[in-house]
This record gives structure tokens, sequence and C-alpha cells, in this order.
């Protein structure tokens, strides 16, 4: 087990018995990633067992063991199809000593079914596992908000692979391409460039369907004057990019360059904001007033961004209300937009990590207001 993992485990174990609890069960398929380099590819139960003074121990089905073992040196411990993986488990937390149920379970992905052949093979009634359980979920959380120098690096290669994607998507626009024409050459691009896949579904919105922040890429095919919103991002080794540009195929309509200089300044500025110590509301202020002050506020009606890591929406969030400060090794985006019904919208998205005196952007791409086709 490498050293960071290591120290993983050490602050899970620290946090279990400071809850009072046993064992830990981690089910979450982005947690055992984080922890132990292996994630469960199948629908087929997978669950590591951390015991609060012990090693860890991965219970997964044996066709997955091979894999698991190329990237772990952590105790396996296999169950076959036809067996009760939830026999095997209940062994595990007996000798870790958790069979009265003191057991911190991962709330938010632990599905109700799975919960319920846990507590029946502890012997336990369902009702009494709830009650006698913690929450790990925001244990893992906390401990994943930080990156390291790796996960940084990693972060920072998905980043430096949207570049090229987005060369070709501009070499590609032209009247008569359809929005999926351009996602596949996006999508081919970062492949290309070395991406395990994409980081989440890839969105192209050509004209008024831009004023959808989260509108399906579909068949619609482009016509000059028209803007061309591309969101998408690159996944390697786990880690995410996340990136949005803005262009128009041919000149600018009036209105939407004037909402394209707006939220470049307020993109421009909610960067300025990030630094260790200042609140993530502070950050989503600084973009939302900028676009509050040019008259377009209540056309920008989404938070301003998002962390980025192993998952691609995950702790801390950019929102109005959030008192959560920044800390170094925090990555985050900054992706305001102003969406006009009917017209087209604007968004420009960066991906940026704070560091011990203020931030560094990790995504390069240009943001200058671009006319092409």
């Amino acid at each position: 087990m490498n050293e960071r993992r290591s120290q993983r485990f050490t602050a899970v174990r620290q946090a279990l018995r400071q809850q009072g609890m046993a064992a830990g069960v981690v089910t979450a398929p982005v947690s055992m990633r984080y922890l132990t380099g292996w994630s469960n590819p199948s629908k087929r139960f997978a669950g590591l067992v951390i015991p609060a003074d012990g090693d860890p121990t991965l219970l997964l089905p044996a066709l997955e063991v091979e894999e698991a073992r190329s990237a772990s040196s952590i105790r396996l411990v296999a169950w076959h199809d036809g067996e009760d993986p939830f026999v095997a488990l209940a062994g595990l937390l007996r000798a870790a000593g958790a069979d009265s149920g003191r057991i911190s379970l991962e709330e938010a992905d632990l599905p109700v079914g799975q919960l319920r052949l846990m507590a029946g093979a502890l012997g336990l009634k369902p009702a009494a596992l709830i009650d006698a359980a913690a929450d790990l979920t925001p244990v893992l959380s906390a401990m994943r908000e930080c990156k390291d120098e790796d996960e940084v690096a990693l972060i920072r290669q998905a980043a430096d692979m949207l570049n090229p994607a987005l060369d070709a998507a501009l070499a590609s626009i032209r009247p008569g391409v359809t929005e999926r024409d351009i996602a596949r050459v996006l999508e081919e691009a970062m492949l290309a460039a070395g991406a395990d896949g994409v980081a989440f579904e890839t969105h192209v919105l050509f004209g008024p369907a831009s004023a959808l922040p989260h509108g399906s890429t579909g068949g619609r095919v482009l016509e000059r004057g028209q803007v061309v919103l591309m969101d998408f991002g690159a996944q390697y080794r786990g880690y995410r990019s996340d990136i949005t540009r803005t262009v128009c195929c041919g000149p600018w309509p009036d209105e939407l360059a004037r909402v394209y200089e707006v939220v470049l300044a307020a993109n421009l500025a909610a960067i300025a904001a990030v630094k260790p110590g200042v609140a993530l509301d502070e950050v989503d202020r600084a973009a939302r007033r900028v676009i509050e002050e040019a008259g377009y506020g209540e056309y920008f009606i989404h938070r301003t961004g998002h962390g980025l890591g192993l998952e691609i929406h995950e702790e801390p969030y950019v929102v109005a209300g959030n008192a959560k400060v920044l800390r170094p090794g925090h990555v985050i985006t900054i992706e305001p937009g102003v969406y006009l019904p009917g017209v087209g919208g604007v968004r420009i998205e960066d991906d940026v990590v704070v560091t011990e005196t203020g931030c560094s952007v990790l995504t390069s791409w240009t943001k200058e207001r671009l006319s092409v086709g």
C-alpha cells in the first residue's frame, strides 16, 4: 500500500474511533477508488471493510480479483456467483467487533436492499442497524475535498486534453454540421489525446438551445449567426476535467456579443476572488455582481461552480449562502452564464485549484470571443 493511501486509511480509522464505531463499510465505487485505486465496475456487491483498529479488507466478486490486485495491495476476499456476499461481509464485521451494528456506512450510497441484507446477515433488524450505525459519507467527502499534489497533477493532465479537442471542434464548426457532429469531434479528440473516457455527457448546443444550461445534444443543424456552446470534460485515471467555451458561427449577434463580454468579466472576477480563507459564497457573489450590474442578473440561473475530482460534481460548491472557506488543494469550477430564452446563452467555465497564496487556472484554452466557420 502506498504512503498516501496508508495515510487515508489512518484518517478513516481515526474518524471511526471518534464516531465510536468498530468498523466502516465503504460501498460507493468512487470511495473505493480513492482509498484503494480500484472501483467496482459491476452491479455485484463489493464492500471495503475498515476496522477501527486493524487492516482493511476488500470483499469483492471473484471475477474482479485480478483487476483489483493489479491496482492495490490491500487484502482481498472473493465471493463467487451462487454465494451470499453478505454472509462473508458479516464475518469480516464480526472479526472487527462490529457485530452489534457499530458500523459507519456510506448512507448516501447504500441501497435499502443492501442495508436489509447486511442487517440480516448480522442477525439484526434493519431498524436496529440504522439506530446503531453512523454515517461515513461526510468523513470521506471531507477527505476528498482537498486534493494532494498527485491528484492535482492528474486533473491538470485531464484539463490539458481539452485543448486539442477544442482545436478540432473549432476546425469543424461551419453551417450545416449538427450538435452531435461537434460532440463526436470533441470526444474523439480527447481520446486521441490520451483520455480514458469522457468526464460526463458532452453538451453541444446551437443557437436558441444554448439558452438551456443543461440542454440535450441532438440533431440541430448549425446556421450562420448562431452561437455554439460546448460543455465537456475528459476523464484520466479516474480524475475529471470540465470546461465550457462559447463561440459563434459567423458574426456575433450584437446582444450576445455584449453578453459574452459580461460573462467573461464575471468569470475573471470570480477567479480573482479565489484564495485561501475566502468563503465560497463570496466567490459566487463576485461573479453574480458583475452580471447583475450589467442588467442580466435574472438570466444567471445556476451556481457559479462546484468541486471537481473523482466525481464531476463534489464538495465544495460555489453557491450563494455557502460559508465554507476555500483551502489549498480545493479544485473548483468557475462557470458563470447568461441565458436569454429564445435567443441564446453564453457560459465560460474554467477549472481552478486553490494554492497557498491564491489560485492556479488549470484550463488554458483561449477565452477570446471567437467567430468561426
